[in-house]
């Protein structure tokens, strides 16, 4: 959606959500809770083709922007969830400038008349990726560079461990090369979130995703421990 756009335009903050769960009623619920993107994660989720149709089709019915991530950077996967409807499409395991070259022109190819009003968003995550993030922000066409930290973790032989010292410095680093270059930075959103987003709003990302699961999580524990509390 074009309105998305002139948010990253503006540097205003724009939020997505991993619904989790393959339900259209269910993002339609959620985007009315006041979020602007439905992140349809087809690498991790079991979403074919048809329901990720669906799944757009009911962000747009709620006013918002649908992100499709699929498995590889291929362009016939980033043709038919176009073709399906998203907004835009997040790709993962980029590690230098020539893949993100590629990522763009499979995305001009599939939209050739308005390639330039979709959302390209690329992420980073490894330590490879974050040395050369200077070359990779410097392709035209990305809109967002989101920093995948539990992969970072992982690759950084820090499994499970997104807060350790090296990690945080590893996306300290990220961050300012990705703003130097004029890009907008993405993350996603922990559990920890009354620390974490104000610190990294203060460092100047402006899309954080988060997921469902967590909202889920973290209303039923308080919930349940409430009980607890009062029926002793």
């Amino acid at each position: 959606m074009k309105k998305i756009k002139q948010k990253l335009a503006a540097r205003e903050l724009v939020t997505m959500f991993n619904p989790d769960f393959t339900s259209p009623r269910l993002v339609e619920y959620v985007a009315g809770l006041g979020l602007d993107v439905a992140w349809i994660d087809a690498e991790r989720s079991s979403y074919d083709f048809e329901r990720v149709e669906e799944i757009a089709r009911a962000a747009h019915v709620a006013g918002i922007a649908a992100v499709a991530r699929p498995w590889l950077n291929e362009l016939g996967l980033v043709t038919r969830y176009f073709d399906c409807g998203v907004d835009g499409i997040m790709v993962p395991h980029i590690e230098d400038a020539a893949a993100a070259r590629k990522f763009v022109e499979h995305v001009r190819y599939a939209r050739p008349k308005d390639h330039a009003d979709k959302i390209i968003i690329i992420m980073a995550e490894t330590p490879t990726a974050i040395a050369r993030l200077d070359e990779i922000v410097a392709v035209p066409g990305i809109d967002v560079v989101n920093i995948g930290v539990n992969d970072l973790a992982f690759a950084s032989g820090h499994a499970g461990e997104p807060e350790h010292p090296e990690v945080v410095a590893l996306v300290d680093q990220a961050i300012a090369k990705i703003l130097k270059g004029g890009k907008t930075v993405g993350l996603n959103v922990l559990k920890n979130w009354e620390e974490r987003v104000p610190y990294f709003l203060g460092k100047g990302v402006r899309w954080l995703n988060v997921h469902v699961n967590v909202f889920i999580d973290r209303g039923a524990k308080q919930y349940t421990e409430l009980l607890k509390q009062h029926s002793r």
